[in-house]
């Protein structure tokens, strides 16, 4: 106990000179004062470049607005301009398909009016030919054109 007591007696004599007053002098108020004067000017500085930023960060907005605007316009008629050309190729391809279909049906009519006649004339040989076995001279004359 006696330790304890020792101990919080020497805790407080220790203590003592940290409470005594510190004097504040007529030099210490003058350089408050120089402090708060240079404070004073800082923060009027640092307010006026401040709104100096903003105004160009505001400016540099606008004009980054108008470059998205330009790029958005620009955009869309190259898209515009892609879809005319995709348009104009498929219809050129289906000109081109009908253009042959067309072309081609006088060639198809053609081609199935020798189909016909060829189917005739083998049956007029034919007919030639059965006649021929009955009649020397016809048979002569087939085989003068090698048609037997």
């Amino acid at each position: 106990m006696r330790g304890a007591v020792l101990l919080v007696m020497g805790w407080v004599w220790a203590q003592e000179p940290a409470n005594q007053p510190v004097p504040y002098t007529l030099a210490d108020r003058d350089r408050l004062i120089r402090v708060e004067t240079e404070l004073t000017a800082f923060k009027e500085q640092y307010r006026q470049e401040m709104a100096s930023l903003r105004g160009e960060i505001n400016e540099l907005r606008n004009q980054l607005s108008r470059m998205e605007s330009r790029s958005d316009t620009q955009f869309y008629a190259l898209l515009s301009s892609i879809g005319v050309l995709i348009a104009s190729v498929i219809s050129l391809i289906g000109f081109i398909l009908w253009d042959r279909r067309k072309a081609l049906e006088p060639v198809e009519r053609e081609i199935s009016q020798l189909r016909q006649d060829t189917a005739r004339l083998t049956r007029l040989v034919q007919s030639l030919r059965e006649y021929a076995r009955t009649h020397p001279d016809l048979a002569e004359i087939l085989r003068r054109y090698e048609l037997v």
